[in-house]
């Protein structure tokens, strides 16, 4: 998937449901997003589902000019963990790149292959993993802090919002579930639209 979104323009982009990935040879899916000067994107899909058996690997590249603005985010869940399919999944590796201008910002992700949870646990208990990115042309080290308050507060959730570089906000959550995911979510997705002064989101995500 290619996205380009040309000077001072704006979009959301989101998806129908949940990705799965089903039992079978690997998977690949690679997004690549241009983001020219002064426009606006949010790229926020649902979260992955993890069969068991399956083989899945994701790449979301982003090009963001300097005067840009970016909120992202990117969750999986450990599987269908109702139907006792915990880390039962053969791969799963996601990658997230993301560079202001021609400088690399964030170069992130998590590789679970051949995880053994009776050997390790890498969610701490926890059924869902979530990461969002804040990129704009002004500090945001106020919003981490805001964000960091504001999950401190949030229920059924562990997470914790930093400023690695004054213009990149970043912030990692485990859930519970689902709903303790999207709620924390979309609790930061509004609160980085307030503070970018931007409109309201016409909906959340769930």
């Amino acid at each position: 998937m290619e996205i380009a979104i040309g000077p001072s323009a704006a979009a959301t982009v989101l998806t129908q449901a949940a990705n799965k990935a089903y039992r079978g040879a690997e998977a690949l899916q690679r997004s690549t997003f241009r983001v020219e000067e002064g426009a606006f994107l949010e790229y926020l899909p649902h979260h992955l589902i993890p069969f068991a058996g399956s083989n899945y690997r994701q790449e979301n590249t982003f090009h963001v000019a300097e005067g840009a603005t970016l909120i992202t985010w990117d969750a999986c869940s450990a599987g269908r963990v109702a139907r006792g399919e915990r880390f039962a999944f053969s791969t799963l590796f996601g990658r997230t790149r993301i560079s202001s201008g021609d400088i690399p910002c964030v170069v992130d992700g998590f590789d679970l292959s051949g995880v053994d949870p009776s050997d390790r646990e890498p969610f701490g208990g926890y059924s869902y993993l979530g990461t969002l990115y804040v990129l704009a042309l002004e500090e945001l080290s106020p919003l981490a802090e805001e964000l960091h308050a504001l999950l401190g507060s949030t229920s059924r959730v562990l997470a914790s919002a930093s400023v690695p570089e004054i213009r990149l906000c970043a912030v990692r959550i485990l859930a519970r579930d689902a709903t303790a995911l999207y709620r924390a979510l979309n609790c930061c997705r509004v609160a980085a639209r307030t503070h970018l002064n931007v409109p309201p989101p016409a909906r959340e995500v769930w």
